[in-house]
């Protein structure tokens, strides 16, 4: 008997000390807000956001514990939830951050998650010279010529005539299609461009990125491609073949020379996503969300309440 009372004990102190708490658990955790150089950052509005099941019904709900950084950069909080959270920060003058963390373990016997009170760093960009750019999703549009080059004016947002009110063909197009069925179908659009220097090349973000902005502050010098091609291939039964899913893309265009080559003007932007390419029945659709920095320096950083296109 007495033998059979210590196992329980061991295993009841096992679970207390190494089991998966409920997932009304408490969880205490301290949000260290610092700078790219690791600087603390005081006045930092800082959230530790925990996750639990809804009262009644299924699915989740949400509580974020807020409050101010201390001159160290530390907010430390508690609440209650399951064992993945998220912590974010902002502050005037610098990008939104947040970052997810998962505690390790659990005591039953304490009800709240392991490690107690872990320091968890944010990390928060400073913006440093947003301007006004040229921002536009283009949503779903027709391509309006297959097999033949197609322009598009990033300024104006349109089709170069004779198929819109562009005027300049930034992005040169060529589309190919050959859609048999609804789900049967090849689709291909190859991008080039007008000048011999411009050029794209793909960005793929850090996913360890916390920063809302995720994009370089400049656009590369170098590393420019002349084409790029995309390519979607859908048969019956099989999956979905997409070349280049999950890039965003750098691009330069208008760019002009010197005699010995070296560039004068240009601009710069970028887009955010793939290029994305679907059928409508027999129609050839694309969509592309893009910004075009007109002032010809490589900055990459827009002000979103400054878009040109609003601009009158």
């Amino acid at each position: 008997m007495r033998i059979f009372v210590l196992i329980l004990a061991a295993i009841s102190m096992f679970f207390a000390c190494t089991g998966i708490a409920s997932a009304g658990a408490t969880g205490k955790v301290t949000a260290k807000i610092i700078d790219e150089n690791g600087v603390p950052i005081q006045g930092a509005d800082a959230e530790v956001t925990f996750e639990f099941a809804k009262a009644k019904g299924t699915g989740l709900d949400t509580k974020g514990e807020r409050g101010i950084t201390d001159n160290d950069g530390l907010f430390t909080t508690t609440g209650q939830g399951m064992a993945s959270i998220s912590v974010s920060a902002m502050k005037d003058g610098y990008y939104m951050s947040c970052r997810g963390y998962e505690f390790k373990s659990s005591s039953m016997l304490l009800n709240r998650w392991e490690p107690w009170n872990p320091t968890i760093e944010v990390v928060l960009k400073k913006k440093r010279n947003p301007v006004a750019m040229y921002m536009k999703g283009t949503d779903w549009i027709e391509v309006p010529a297959r097999e033949s080059q197609v322009g598009y004016d990033l300024e104006k947002g349109d089709w170069v005539a004779p198929y819109g009110k562009g005027a300049t063909s930034d992005f040169v197009f060529t589309f190919k299609s050959n859609i048999r069925a609804f789900r049967e179908y090849d689709l291909e659009m190859i991008l080039r461009f007008s000048n011999k220097l411009d050029g794209i090349q793909e960005y793929l973000f850090n996913p360890k990125e916390q920063s809302l902005f995720k994009w370089p502050f400049e656009a590369p010098v170098n590393g420019y491609k002349s084409e790029l091609i995309k390519e979607i291939h859908k048969t019956p039964g099989k999956s979905e073949t997409d070349i280049n899913r999950g890039a965003n893309y750098i691009f330069r265009v208008r760019t002009q020379s010197d005699e010995k080559g070296r560039i004068t003007s240009t601009k710069y932007g970028k887009v955010a996503s793939e290029f994305e390419l679907s059928p409508d029945g027999s129609k050839f659709m694309v969509r592309f969300f893009y910004y075009l920095n007109p002032d010809t320096t490589r900055n990459l950083e827009e002000d979103p309440k400054k878009n040109l296109f609003k601009k009158k």
